[in-house]
């Protein structure tokens, strides 16, 4: 996408998909097209969020750091958001690290010029309250998730999730990135990825890895993917192109 098309073409991004004409655009002037290739990172912790970037493409995870620098996932984000909500919310920075997970393309603008659309509390600002809502979800079932449930299920529900985001049963990921994510070691996701393999339930092959059994692996998976996947389905719809859109009442 270059800079022209953004203002003759709504973008992929639900939220920028759904904005009313107006609202688009007063946004649409000031959103530039970027590539998101895997391991920029958008965000870092205890810095001021200086841009927003609007996902059409590719996924975008939220890791919450240690004071070692030990770090586990706590949410994703696809086409559905974007990342930097905080700074909509008066709040400049964020503790967490923001980082591309899977490459991407989207629209990026400045926080401030965002927040300020926000503040007009229009339509753009109630399916933005809906993303956060969305975000909430996430981020507080993986609290539970990753202090009560084991690797396997984790790795499970890790991997669907990944896949919803994306819209696609095909992730490049690496076993470290993956140990990484959920806070364990590499030798225990081997071991637990192995087991899935075996089952015929993904296959994995330098870096690539293919969800092979969708039912399956969600068998596997711990009641939190069905917990938050429950919600993302009441919340996001399927619109009559395969755009995403918000379901707002």
């Amino acid at each position: 996408m270059d800079a022209s098309s953004v203002n003759h073409a709504r973008p992929r991004n639900a939220i920028l998909f759904q904005l009313l004409p107006e609202e688009f655009a007063a946004l649409a002037r000031n959103l530039v097209p970027v590539d998101l290739p895997v391991g920029k990172r958008l965000s870092e912790p205890n810095e001021p969020i200086e841009y927003v970037y609007f996902l059409n493409s590719g996924l975008v995870s939220t890791d919450a750091l240690s004071g070692q620098g030990e770090q586990v996932e706590v949410g994703v984000t696809g086409r559905e958001g974007f990342t930097g909500l905080a700074a909509l919310f008066g709040q400049p920075q964020l503790s967490q690290s923001v980082v591309v997970q899977s490459a991407g393309e989207g629209l990026r603008i400045a926080a401030s010029l965002l927040r300020a659309e926000f503040l007009k509390a229009g339509f753009l600002q109630k399916i933005i309250h809906a993303f956060a809502y969305l975000q909430l979800a996430q981020i507080t079932q993986s609290v539970l998730c990753n202090r009560l449930h084991e690797v396997e299920a984790r790795l499970a529900r890790w991997l669907l999730t990944s896949a919803d985001r994306t819209e696609s049963d095909q992730l490049q990921i690496t076993q470290e990135y993956m140990a990484q994510m959920l806070g364990v070691q590499r030798s225990t996701v081997t071991v637990a990825a192995g087991e899935l393999q075996r089952d015929g339930l993904i296959g994995y092959s330098r870096g690539r890895l293919r969800i092979a059994d969708r039912a399956g692996l969600a068998a596997r998976a711990c009641a939190c993917y069905g917990i938050v996947n429950a919600v993302y389905e009441r919340i996001l719809k399927r619109g009559e192109n395969s755009e995403l859109v918000y379901a707002l009442t």
